[in-house]
């Protein structure tokens, strides 16, 4: 399984949810939004809005999932 968050530098509710998986010292790649202004395009294609934090979850030959609000995303990293 790979995790992807996309996030921005000065949002509280990413700076919760990257506490979170620190805190757990989980593997997850970060995709930030203010330093690459591409990924909005690629967080859209894929998630269908731009809004930040988003964990993607790829499962191996299942389809991806995009999970967006921060209290979701840390629910379910707490349950890994």
């Amino acid at each position: 399984m790979t995790y992807t968050l996309y996030h921005m530098g000065h949002c509280p509710y990413c700076k919760k949810v990257i506490k979170q998986i620190k805190q757990q010292q989980l593997s997850v790649n970060y995709k930030d939004l203010d330093i690459h202004q591409k990924l909005r395009n690629e967080l859209k294609n894929g998630g269908g809005k731009i809004q930040v934090p988003c964990l993607l979850i790829e499962k191996k030959g299942q389809s991806a999932q995009w999970m967006y609000e921060s209290q979701d995303i840390i629910d379910y990293l707490q349950q890994l």
